[in-house]
């Protein structure tokens, strides 16, 4: 079946896009460290979920590049100056070597960025991922290993020993809250990723009792809703 490209494309078009960044924060001096960059969307006056935006164009191989291209673009050039700046990039969206070509180009021309790999947590997916850090490594493009130990999800092995950053999701802290014994294994691979001369960050701090958990774990970086009305950054367009 034909994939509804309508939705989308009356949002690009019409210019209907913007970005949030959100902070990651140094534990340590609990200074901002860095902003994610999250896509926003609207259409005909409502918010429109980033999912279902990615879900219309995900099949469309040309499509989905076309468009990340055009958001990518916008969140750079929107960034908060003067912080390491975490995108989000899908495999799916560096298929031959014109989107290489075309993503080195923008990449390698802003400093201070790193992608975060959006793994999907198919088998049939691995091979394309491997080749997308195989042209990060050559051309000293920073990344990230996304939501490690997400429920339902592939160990990827190779991503895991060569990202910069190990980003671990927040189920991490849900388990710990369950059953306090699996603070262990969070241990381990946070003291694993710093003996690596690497970075962790815990995603999903929404309280102070997140926070100490972050704390008690050690985990270099941190982020999540619990920081979002001191150092929150909007950038958009007027799409209303």
């Amino acid at each position: 079946m034909k994939t509804n490209l309508t939705l989308p494309l009356s949002i690009i078009l019409n210019e209907s896009y913007g970005a949030a960044y959100e902070p990651i924060i140094s534990l340590d001096t609990m200074e901002i460290y860095g902003y994610e960059a999250l896509s926003r969307f609207r259409h005909e006056n409502k918010n429109v979920p980033p999912d279902q935006f990615f879900n219309a164009i995900h099949d469309d191989t040309e499509t989905f590049f076309h468009f990340e291209s055009i958001l990518k673009r916008f969140q750079l050039d929107n960034r908060p100056k003067g912080y390491r700046l975490f995108l989000n990039l899908d495999p799916h969206v560096v298929l031959n070597n014109d989107h290489v070509e075309y993503w080195v180009r923008l990449f390698t021309t802003h400093a201070d960025i790193e992608l975060e790999i959006i793994e999907n947590s198919h088998d049939h997916n691995l091979p394309l991922i491997e080749e997308f850090m195989g042209w990060m490594d050559q051309h000293n493009i920073s990344y990230a290993y996304d939501d490690f130990l997400k429920p339902n999800t592939l160990f990827f092995t190779s991503l895991f020993h060569r990202a910069k950053t190990i980003k671990l999701d927040l189920d991490v802290i849900n388990k710990i809250k369950k059953d306090y014994a699996y603070i262990d294994v969070a241990k381990g691979i946070v003291n694993y990723v710093r003996s690596s001369k690497r970075l962790s960050l815990l995603e999903g701090i929404e309280t102070k009792e997140d926070l100490e958990i972050a704390k008690e774990l050690g985990v270099d970086l941190i982020q999540g809703y619990y920081f979002q009305d001191q150092f929150i950054k909007k950038w958009h367009q007027d799409i209303n």
